[in-house]
């Protein structure tokens, strides 16, 4: 894929150039693009978000860093960086960006969300925020069809929509995604806040484990490697994506039930006491002990 160029030049006074292009830039959602040096025939090799404290990360009016999205030569040379303002506005950029849509139908994620916009564009923000979860995602999508023993059909990986709780239908290793959802039991801890696509995460582990473990029944063991990936789909939004300041590794899911609300056994645990290699805690009882 190419970097996109405009077929010619048109020179407009400064100040005309930035009223015809501001209305455009509200639309999208994003800054200025900032362009890094490079050849204009360069070939886009790979594109990601750079964290926030990258130096080459866009900033705002005021100077903060925004959600910044790269495109990278063969290299590794940084070709270009637009910031946007949300997840939203880089997910409709995305859509009508021809260098990034062209060939969605064959991109990872794609036969994952049966085609459904709706759902393959946020996948797709969640992949370069998180390059980890593209190799969850290849890997279920490695198997187009699963047994499921209890429709006695064969069923297609995917994920779809829901207004309840996120979950992963294990026999058909079917993810159904609340993107509304950010807590996981109200506790009042930083860790028992996320964002929605942290959530999709976890489950997405859920299915990989039906598709390539062949873990057809669901059990508590299976939340382990879950809330790992989970944690690693965290601290990449907690390193690029602003406004997750606050967010917090998930220790675990071990507490109990007062008066039908969870009560956590432990505090938050800080990014300088987490690393990939963390075992976060299992166990939740029903009644205080």
């Amino acid at each position: 894929m190419r970097h996109h160029e405009a077929g010619r030049t048109i020179r407009l006074p400064g100040l005309l150039l930035c009223i015809v292009l501001a209305p455009l830039l509200f639309i999208l959602g994003h800054a200025a693009a900032q362009i890094a040096p490079a050849d204009s025939n360069a070939v886009a090799f790979s594109y990601g978000f750079l964290e926030l404290d990258d130096p080459r990360v866009v900033a705002d009016a005021n100077g903060v860093a925004m959600l910044t999205f790269a495109c990278f030569g063969e290299d590794d040379n940084l070709l270009w960086t637009r910031g946007f303002a949300s997840i939203d506005a880089w997910c409709t950029y995305a859509r009508n960006d021809p260098n990034l849509s062209a060939q969605k139908t064959e991109q990872t994620g794609w036969a994952l969300c049966l085609g459904d916009e709706e759902i393959f564009w946020p996948l797709q923000a969640l992949l370069y925020i998180c390059p980890s979860v593209r190799d969850t995602v290849a890997a279920i999508e490695s198997r187009p069809l699963v047994y499921d023993r209890f429709a006695r059909a064969y069923k297609s990986p995917h994920i779809e929509f829901t207004d309840g709780e996120n979950l992963c239908q294990q026999p058909s290793a079917t993810v159904l995604w609340n993107p509304t959802i950010t807590r996981a039991y109200g506790a009042p801890v930083a860790w028992d806040t996320f964002p929605p696509l942290v959530g999709l995460a976890h489950e997405l582990v859920h299915a990989r484990q039906r598709v390539v473990e062949d873990k057809q029944i669901y059990g508590p063991v299976l939340q382990i490697d879950a809330m790992k990936d989970e944690n690693l789909a965290r601290y990449a939004f907690y390193r690029r994506v602003p406004g997750n300041e606050s967010l917090r590794p998930r220790p675990g899911n071990k507490g109990y039930y007062r008066n039908g609300e969870f009560v956590a056994y432990f505090e938050d645990v800080e990014w300088s006491e987490w690393s990939p290699s963390f075992d976060p805690v299992l166990d939740i009882f029903e009644d205080e002990p």
